[in-house]
């Protein structure tokens, strides 16, 4: 019964979208509008009063251990008045074994192509672990999860680098 409420909702209101937009004449247009919606509600996160650069990026994983992953969830990344970037997320370490805890890393690289790795590790399934990491002359930054493997005190079964920031070549 539950489920027949809610799909009778769900159709009313697809219903009552499509009757407030007469423009929709072909699947075609749908998929212009929706794609055009989400590429508004992006642009309007994208900057934040005060900040030059605001985006969000995620999320991240490590590669499997059995059926678990370390996931970094979505996070922020901006830059201030000061030009510093500044790179935040959630760390979560889910259904993995206890020797192995979840793991972030972020690379901030200057132009001078000098790296800087800042990195936070959550072990245990309860709860996350909040990071924020800043850097100043940053030309771009990266993030990548990963298992830190406690007996062994190294990382393991790492994620891609994924890169969060880019300085536009505007600057040069």
């Amino acid at each position: 019964m539950r489920t027949t409420a809610r799909t009778l909702l769900g159709l009313a209101a697809a219903a009552a979208v499509l009757a407030a937009t007469p423009a929709l004449a072909s699947p075609a247009s749908a998929a212009t509008l929706a794609s055009g919606t989400a590429a508004a509600t992006t642009a309007t996160a994208v900057t934040a009063p005060g900040h030059d650069y605001d985006d969000r990026w995620g999320p991240y994983y490590s590669k499997y251990f059995g059926h678990s992953r370390a996931m970094a969830a979505r996070g922020g990344v901006w830059t201030d008045d000061s030009d510093r970037v500044h790179v935040e997320g959630r760390l979560y370490d889910r259904y993995s074994p206890s020797w192995l805890c979840g793991y972030v890393q972020v690379k901030f690289e200057d132009t001078d192509g000098d790296e800087s790795i800042y990195w936070a590790k959550k072990c245990g399934s309860s709860g996350y672990r909040s990071f924020h990491f800043a850097s100043e002359d940053v030309d771009s930054a990266q993030v990548r999860v990963c298992y830190w493997h406690q007996g062994e005190s190294r990382t393991k079964m790492c994620g891609r680098w994924k890169y969060v920031y880019e300085a536009d070549g505007d600057d040069e």
